[in-house]
């Protein structure tokens, strides 16, 4: 089903302020039962509207998240391939007049935000991304159930139920449930490795920029290809974690260095065991899910950059001796201030925050 941008935003709109018809929210539920991009959408206008809506006047969250969806569109396009970098299809409909108190203002948010974008080469793809701060759920046309982390984006095929290969191109991180199809292979693309799905539920983080690639797979079978070593294809069991070392100096555990040699035939990644966070009872890889921050001795520096996304906000660590501190912990409902107390606890160091921006200093 094809979507007319300006008939959803306001079937979006009406809905969210109770002023839709009841044929208003049949079509609109229909809508969204049958496109991922709208359901998409509408779960993250959702999670805005009841998050910053009423908190935040809406020009100013118009302007913040229209710039952090700017920063996120450019550092995948940098990272990407150039023959998988999408063409941006920008909104052509401008609205000029709702008769909610608001809307206007927000729809036009939505539309700074959120753009679906297309490829015309061969096959149409869809793009679909996620702004610091903000998850989403979508289920696939082939019936594939993707979890998008905070700051991440997805391209599929249009055609992924019907084509012979289907393919997913992944930047940041995302938890896929596949519907195995013998006769239809899946495999996620991310900058260094390809993940072929053989009967799964896994979780992959591959954001642009980091050191290490991670794919944790939950129950079934993944094989995983880098693209470095293509010749070489691994095969995961369940509750096992792959990370790949995109650098040699980032090899720095003893489980990455067993893999590691000096020969020619070096490997650059480590195969551990994962286990649930005795506190939370939650494997940390896939935490996120459920709303959940878990980290266990995860390196400052590493942390930093979890903690932009979570909280969409911008860290200065100006501090190598606080940059080596290793901590272990979870955060779900706390403020970035709530949770940089926290971590004070076990980690001493100093903070000052300014808008949107923190400063980490020595203690």
């Amino acid at each position: 089903m094809e979507i007319d941008e300006q008939r959803l935003w306001i079937m979006m709109s009406r809905k969210l302020t109770g002023e839709a018809t009841d044929e208003e929210v049949r079509q609109l539920d229909e809508w969204l039962k049958h496109d991922p991009r709208a359901m998409y959408c509408y779960q993250v206008f959702l999670q805005l509207w009841q998050a910053e809506g009423g908190s935040m006047h809406p020009e100013e969250l118009a302007e913040k998240y229209a710039l952090q969806q700017k920063r996120i569109h450019d550092a995948d396009e940098k990272k990407m391939p150039k023959q998988l970098r999408p063409r941006r299809v920008g909104w052509q409909v401008m609205l000029a007049a709702a008769a909610m108190a608001g809307v206007v203002v927000m729809i036009g948010l939505m539309k700074k935000t959120f753009t679906f974008q297309t490829n015309t080469v061969q096959q149409q793809w869809a793009t679909l991304s996620t702004p610091n701060g903000m998850r989403a759920h979508i289920i696939l046309p082939d019936s594939t159930e993707v979890w998008l982390n905070a700051g991440s984006q997805i391209r599929y095929r249009k055609d992924i139920d019907t084509a012979s290969l289907r393919e997913i191109v992944l930047a940041g991180e995302a938890y896929f449930q596949v519907q195995h199809r013998v006769h239809q292979p899946m495999i996620i693309h991310t900058q260094h490795v390809d993940i072929r799905d053989l009967g799964t539920s896994f979780n992959v983080r591959a954001y642009p920029g980091d050191p290490v690639t991670e794919a944790t797979l939950i129950e079934g079978s993944i094989e995983v290809i880098s693209r470095s070593h293509p010749e070489e294809k691994i095969r995961l069991k369940p509750s096992q974690r792959i990370t790949f070392y995109h650098d040699t100096w980032t090899l720095n555990t003893d489980l990455a260095r067993q893999n590691h040699s000096s020969g020619n035939d070096a490997k650059n990644y480590a195969l551990t065991q994962v286990k649930p966070d005795p506190k939370e009872s939650l494997i940390p890889d896939t935490a996120w899910k459920v709303n959940k921050l878990v980290f266990q001795s995860e390196r400052f520096d590493e942390l930093v950059k979890q903690l932009e996304r979570w909280y969409n906000v911008h860290i200065v660590l100006k501090s190598r001796q606080v940059a080596d501190y290793k901590l272990t912990g979870s955060f779900e409902n706390e403020s970035i201030q709530q949770a940089l107390k926290a971590l004070q606890i076990t980690a001493p160091f100093r903070y000052r925050v300014q808008a949107d921006t923190v400063w980490i200093t020595g203690p």
